[in-house]
């Protein structure tokens, strides 16, 4: 059949056919005639391209989402033995700093952390497959500079109950910014508001279906910092790494947009009583939950001590038990050796966390806990052997932006 003919597929035949392929595939259809172009961009066919990928998601090909930190280059490939590439664009970036995270096919950038820029609130959300992005309104907070703050933090995540996506933004105003303390100020009183306003911080939520900010403020939140550069977003919670000073404890915090609650949960007990050093605690998505990496070595002993442990990975997922209680389950303990760096890349869809070796990329399956040769022909670190290149996730393709000029 004649191209010319095709002007006649009725759209409801060519819906049902364009929902079924990859986006990459959907946009060189788009390329074909204008009718077919008006057609992928309607909201009604991109919502019916993305529902249908959702419901299929257990037959439809698994993609992973490549960071290069030396080029800024995103790269999205298969997730299977060969990692063969899929598509790729160039972040434009105005600097190494830049903060982002993913989900559900959408990235969101923000200057926010870079001190290079002094203090850039501008949030962006972009989708590489279709190169396209939004810049939102200004958060509710970035009126806040980094002298008037103690930390900020970011997360972003979709919500698949409302079709939604949401970027959280909490800020802990210091000290500077909290009233003048009363002539007769109790530190050790509850309920005196000076102490209260010490620990109140300020939450934005943006919702991209409104297009606009709420704001919350919450109080007796005694964390004083948290790790920015990484966050994750799992069933409608963000989770951050942070740290309490005075108890001198790392906790995850959590922010849970259903209730517009912030909490914290201490990390394994494990971990947290033991009297060995720990290194670069990372937290990343583990189906509906999260998993809890942590490279610890024990400086008590020597190597040819008897009960000498050699340096290793500790990975921890968290539990629900029930409502408002949390606890840890060890998954895995992986030994480092010489060859295998302890720093984990990223993770795949199945769960099996990616970690460097020389030259290739390897993962250790979390049922037998043995190391998988993954990808061979990726150089997962600089000469240095101290920097990583990438930084991997899994990546859910979607059409979204589709619709909107830039």
């Amino acid at each position: 059949m004649s191209l010319s003919k095709h002007k006649y597929f009725p759209e409801e035949l060519l819906s049902e056919i364009f929902k079924r392929l990859p986006v990459k595939y959907v946009l060189r259809c788009g390329a074909v005639q204008k009718s077919w172009y008006s057609l992928i961009k309607t909201p009604l066919f991109i919502s019916l391209h993305s529902n249908y990928q959702e419901l299929t998601a257990h037959i439809n090909p698994k993609y992973l989402l490549f960071h290069n930190f030396d080029t800024h280059e995103l790269t999205v490939r298969f997730d299977d033995a060969q990692c063969e590439e899929y598509c790729n664009h160039a972040l434009d970036l105005e600097s190494a700093n830049t903060w982002y995270a993913q989900s559900n096919g959408l990235i969101c950038l923000s200057l926010m952390f870079d001190p290079e820029h002094d203090y850039n609130p501008n949030i962006s959300l972009l989708n590489p497959l279709v190169h396209k992005y939004k810049r939102l309104p200004d958060s509710p907070l970035s009126a806040f500079t980094f002298l008037e703050t103690e930390w900020n933090a970011l997360a972003f995540g979709f919500l698949p109950e409302v079709n939604d996506y949401v970027v959280v933004h909490i800020v802990k105003p210091s000290s500077t910014a909290a009233p003048d303390p009363p002539e007769y100020f109790d530190p050790y009183s509850p309920g005196d508001s000076y102490e209260q306003a010490l620990h109140t911080v300020e939450i934005g939520v943006y919702s991209l279906s409104t297009d606009s900010w709420k704001k919350i403020s919450q109080d007796k939140v005694f964390v004083d910092y948290t790790s920015t550069n990484r966050s994750v977003f799992v069933n409608g919670t963000a989770f951050w790494v942070g740290f309490n000073s005075d108890l001198l404890c790392q906790l995850v915090m959590y922010f849970d947009t259903k209730t517009n609650i912030l909490g914290k949960i201490t990390v394994p007990n494990g971990i947290a009583l033991h009297e060995r050093q720990l290194y670069n605690p990372l937290i990343l998505p583990f189906g509906q939950s999260i998993a809890y990496f942590v490279e610890v070595e024990d400086f008590d002993a020597d190597e040819d001590d008897e009960d000498y442990k050699s340096p290793h990975l500790d990975i921890w997922v968290l539990k629900d038990d029930m409502i408002d209680e949390f606890s840890w389950e060890k998954k895995m303990s992986v030994s480092i050796s010489e060859d295998v760096s302890a720093q984990v890349l990223g993770i795949r869809n199945n769960g099996d966390p990616i970690l460097g070796k020389f030259n290739s990329l390897i993962t250790y399956d979390l049922d037998t806990h043995e190391p998988i040769d993954f990808v061979d022909h990726l150089t997962p670190y600089s000469y240095d052997e101290d920097t990583p290149f990438f930084f991997i996730r899994p990546f859910v393709e979607t059409l979204f932006f589709f619709d909107r000029f830039n």
